[in-house]
């Protein structure tokens, strides 16, 4: 299968703060983001990028199997608590997990810290949009 030529990428950092089984936090606005199509997302872990570009740790590869992400688009969550690890490349074959051109709404989307096991407080975790600008 061909992996899609990169057309725009964005890193976003998510802090998970104090970690707490069950406990959501939000994206924050990123305006290069804002209307774009994402058709591809990433996540990455303390074995791919160790520091984040903000300088904290990075949530581990067991880590991010303690955390799900719900994307909203508009309204609706339509990709609902999906595992993070689902969406590192390295746990996928080398592969980009592929979405037909979303358009999220990324501040009503979340993490969700499903099990506090393999989190330490201040980790974050890396989420990469890949995009389109809007046409």
């Amino acid at each position: 299968m061909l992996q899609p030529v990169i057309e725009n990428t964005y890193l976003v950092e998510v802090n998970l703060g104090t970690v707490a089984a069950q406990k959501r936090i939000n994206f924050q606005f990123v305006p290069q983001l804002e209307g774009t199509e994402i058709y591809a997302i990433q996540s990455f872990s303390a074995s791919d990028l160790p520091i984040s570009p903000n300088g904290s740790t990075v949530v581990t590869t067991a880590g991010l199997s303690a955390c799900t992400v719900t994307f909203v688009i508009g309204d609706d969550e339509k990709i609902y608590i999906l595992p993070l690890s689902d969406l590192r490349s390295g746990n996928i074959y080398g592969f980009q997990r592929m979405f037909k051109n979303l358009k999220i709404n990324l501040t009503k989307s979340y993490i969700t810290i499903q099990t506090a096991t393999g989190l330490t407080s201040n980790e974050s975790v890396l989420v990469n949009f890949i995009y389109r600008p809007r046409k």
